[in-house]
């Protein structure tokens, strides 16, 4: 396993996590019932996925 040869500088170290950004989450409409959803998941009101049913629980 690779171990690092030296501890690296404050700044360097600040310079890697500029990068670490939040990102807003994606949200997109329901096509059946026009909720806001997360792409590509079952939508929790109606229980519907891709046009299709599946959640037999959901309103």
């Amino acid at each position: 396993m690779a171990v690092p040869r030296r501890k690296h500088s404050h700044a360097r170290q600040a310079k890697h996590r500029a990068s670490w950004k939040a990102t807003r989450i994606q949200l997109v409409d329901c096509s059946h019932c026009g909720a806001r959803i997360r792409p590509h998941t079952v939508c929790l009101a109606c229980g519907h996925y891709r046009g299709k049913r599946v959640l037999l629980g959901a309103r």
